[in-house]
């Protein structure tokens, strides 16, 4: 846990008041995001495995131990590690929503990038965390920005085949429209993908039905 650190006897524990957001993700279960989900640690994601203390806490959902980290301060918010991940990285990868919302009541930064270009809130919809999506977009995470590859969290939601994360970016103005950098939108990509049911939901929320004609 903490043994391979040393900690300044003196450090201050004053408390910080108390953000509107920092308990939404327990609202979250009243409107259902995060029905029926229990807290479990969660083996790291391949490709995806914390370097530093900071994200390794957050990976793992330990808020006792983070919450120490930040306060020490001998540790950066936003510290990153050699990919440009941050702990939100980390805490969205891996469905950590308590982590989320106490990384964002530190005022970390909640639209970085990592380097493929994957801000927390696309991470979140690689790996189907609606929760983590809800608190995000609560909070104004960009659902506009793109990867290296020109994909928003919307494509990766439909690439997932995940029609309550599409309905919640949605929700918030998520460009229905957007292209990737080989020109297709939401739409086309079910359609590639042959996820008629994602396309069929994409057209009843006003995607452009002819641009599926530029695929022939």
């Amino acid at each position: 846990m903490l043994e391979d650190i040393e900690y300044i006897a003196e450090t201050s524990k004053t408390q910080k008041p108390a953000r509107w957001y920092t308990r939404l993700w327990r609202a979250c279960l009243c409107c259902g995001c995060l029905c029926n989900q229990k807290k479990k640690l969660q083996p790291c994601l391949t490709g995806y495995e914390p370097v530093g203390i900071l994200q390794r806490a957050a990976s793992t959902g330990d808020l006792y131990t983070l919450e120490q980290l930040i306060n020490s301060n001998h540790f950066h918010i936003d510290e990153c590690d050699r990919k440009n991940r941050t702990s939100l990285h980390y805490a969205c990868a891996h469905n950590h929503v308590d982590v989320v919302t106490l990384l964002l009541d530190y005022d970390c930064s909640i639209d970085i990038q990592d380097d493929e270009g994957c801000t927390p809130l696309i991470k979140a919809a690689q790996e189907d965390n609606l929760g983590c999506i809800c608190v995000l977009l609560w909070v104004g995470a960009d659902p506009h920005l793109k990867d290296f590859s020109g994909h928003t969290a919307l494509h990766h939601a439909v690439l997932r085949g995940n029609i309550a994360t599409v309905e919640k970016l949605l929700e918030f103005n998520a460009d229905i429209e957007a292209k990737t950098e080989y020109g297709l939108t939401p739409l086309q990509l079910a359609i590639c993908e042959n996820d008629y049911q994602m396309a069929e939901f994409l057209t009843s929320k006003g995607a452009n039905a002819h641009s599926v004609d530029d695929l022939n």
